[in-house]
């Protein structure tokens, strides 16, 4: 299985340093109602997230971010370059 992240929301989770387990209580405790598989299934491209959950993921991390001293870099659906 491929080890590298997948999408900007995994690369997210990667360099604000929390495990799955902590996003998905973060997303959850934002209104989040996919469960964690799904949300890891979101974080791998397996399985496409609403534009909502993307929002609500991408706002978890970068809540993070802004924890630590940073931005926030993690773009929300609207931000995301188009294909």
């Amino acid at each position: 299985m491929n080890s590298q992240p997948t999408t900007d929301l995994e690369q997210g989770r990667i360099g604000s340093g929390l495990s799955l387990g902590e996003l998905f209580l973060r997303y959850f405790e934002l209104g989040g109602m996919s469960s964690a598989l799904q949300l890891e299934a979101f974080l791998y491209n397996a399985l496409e997230p609403s534009d909502h959950d993307h929002d609500l993921v991408a706002h978890a991390l970068n809540e993070r971010y802004v924890e630590l001293g940073g931005n926030h870099p993690v773009p929300y659906w609207s931000d995301a370059p188009t294909a």
